[in-house]
């Protein structure tokens, strides 16, 4: 194995028996003739990738999408059912509250356990233990009974075990999510000393504002498979597109044995090992586009910014989606001159220019146009909207709304996104929702600490 790869996975496929009921499984496992009666789920089918050291790979996907097998899979909880997965190094993982812990035991008492559970003599534990309690901040609940805690106090202690141990490999699924926002920039700051110390790590994630400041690369699947892998901007627009436009409902492919929309093959379904032949029935076919950087090439010299719609699509954009499209016709980035430019200095005045069609049928009451200026790790920045200013706009072709303002952002590259919403219902929805429209740097001569500067009254 290439020691460059500290995680190596290769057309790897976890096959789980499905079966109506428990009685079900007896009768199979005792039948003489061999009738075969459950069905096959893939929670993964024919997955490859590799994680390089000191790499930080975030995994993206719905609910149900087999993240959560993946990583189980990788730490040997599970084994495949095909394909192999190579790892170098000490794996610690926290996959969910309660692995590797006993609830009646004191946390104490647990933290030595886990140490037993990773290799670690009660010495080498010893020497660990006043900085596995630093860093978890629990007091005296540390000499309490587990089962008392409550699911902050938990994450703590697991976490403060599995880091304090020196992992080559870190694995977390979405446990962060019950800590307190201190304690989650208390562990991301542990994520990048690790980091710098070359351990790798996997991140199972929602968050995609996460996925972009803190992972090297993202990955997402769906239903078991690899939808895409690259960088976490690109891949992050495609799933926030896919997850606002599904209109899927179903938890899983999993369907019960007799009950299948067409016949299922039972012939074979009992055969023992998989051959290679993966199976997965309505698997959803997602269309797969090109993955790119973010084109700062286009951001070197002072080109004219405006994207004009071509086949549907902004040239360059990150990512462009929405339920009726073609509504923005284009979008211009001005100076206070009018003209088309790529860099602004930080006392400039911008005008950002969006040219538009609304068709009569659109409920306009509700209709509304945004922009937002985000940093290359697609934060928001700054976001104006013409719902929210209370400007009401009306139907008709041909039309042009401008945004001037003076933005006082710090030295850097920046893009813009423009939105066309639906405000009808408080969960916002998109006619038209473009990432990337136009890409400029910001300069300054004065200091900036922060992300962007604003004029504030300083009294004495």
């Amino acid at each position: 194995m290439n020691t460059d790869y500290k995680i190596k996975v290769e057309h790897v496929s976890k096959c789980f028996k499905m079966y109506n009921t428990p009685m079900d499984k007896m009768k199979e496992a005792f039948s003489l003739s061999g009738k075969c009666r459950h069905t096959e789920f893939y929670a993964i089918t024919d997955l490859s990738f590799s994680v390089s050291s000191g790499e930080i790979l975030g995994i993206m996907g719905r609910n149900g999408s087999g993240k959560s097998t993946l990583l189980k899979l990788i730490t040997g909880i599970y084994e495949p059912s095909g394909g192999q997965i190579m790892i170098t190094g000490k794996v610690s993982s926290l996959l969910e509250l309660g692995t590797g812990f006993n609830m009646e035991y004191t946390g104490v008492e647990n933290i030595y356990f886990y140490g037993t559970l990773m290799g670690f003599t009660r010495e080498q534990m010893e020497e660990k233990f006043n900085s596995i309690i630093d860093f978890a901040e629990i007091g005296d609940y540390v000499y309490q009974p587990v089962k008392t805690y409550s699911s902050g106090m938990f994450a703590r202690l697991a976490f403060s075990c599995a880091v304090n141990v020196e992992p080559d490999i870190l694995i977390v699924d979405e446990i962060l999510s019950v800590g307190d926002m201190r304690f989650q920039a208390k562990c991301f700051n542990k994520f990048k000393e690790f980091k710098d110390k070359g351990v790798t790590i996997l991140y199972v994630g929602h968050d995609v504002a996460t996925m972009r400041t803190f992972c090297d690369t993202a990955m997402w699947i769906n239903k078991g498979r690899m939808v895409d892998i690259g960088d976490p901007t690109f891949i992050s627009a495609k799933y926030t597109e896919f997850m606002y436009l599904d209109e899927m409902t179903e938890f899983t492919d999993y369907r019960l044995l007799g009950h299948e929309s067409e016949p299922a093959d039972t012939e074979n379904a009992c055969d023992g090992e998989n051959d290679g032949d993966v199976r997965n029935a309505g698997d959803v076919k997602i269309q797969e586009s090109e993955n790119r950087e973010i084109p700062k090439s286009r951001l070197e010299e002072p080109i004219a910014a405006e994207r004009k719609i071509k086949d549907g699509l902004f040239p360059d954009c990150i990512a462009h989606w929405g339920y009726r499209t073609g509504i923005v016709k284009s979008v211009r980035l001005c100076n206070k001159k009018g003209e088309e430019i790529s860099y602004f200095s930080a006392e400039d005045i911008i005008k950002i220019s969006i040219s538009f069609d609304v068709d009569d049928d659109i409920d306009i009451e509700f209709f509304s146009i945004a922009v937002s200026i985000k940093n290359t790790e697609g934060t928001d920045l700054i976001v104006k909207t013409t719902f929210d200013e209370d400007m009401k706009l009306h139907a008709g072709k041909k039309q042009e709304i401008s945004f001037e303002l003076m933005p006082g952002l710090a030295n850097g590259d920046y893009y813009l996104v423009v939105a066309v919403e639906n405000r009808e219902n408080a969960s916002i929805a998109y006619y038209e929702y473009i990432e990337g429209a136009c890409f400029f740097k910001a300069y300054t001569s004065r200091k900036i600490f922060g992300v962007y500067d604003v004029a504030v009254k300083i009294m004495y």
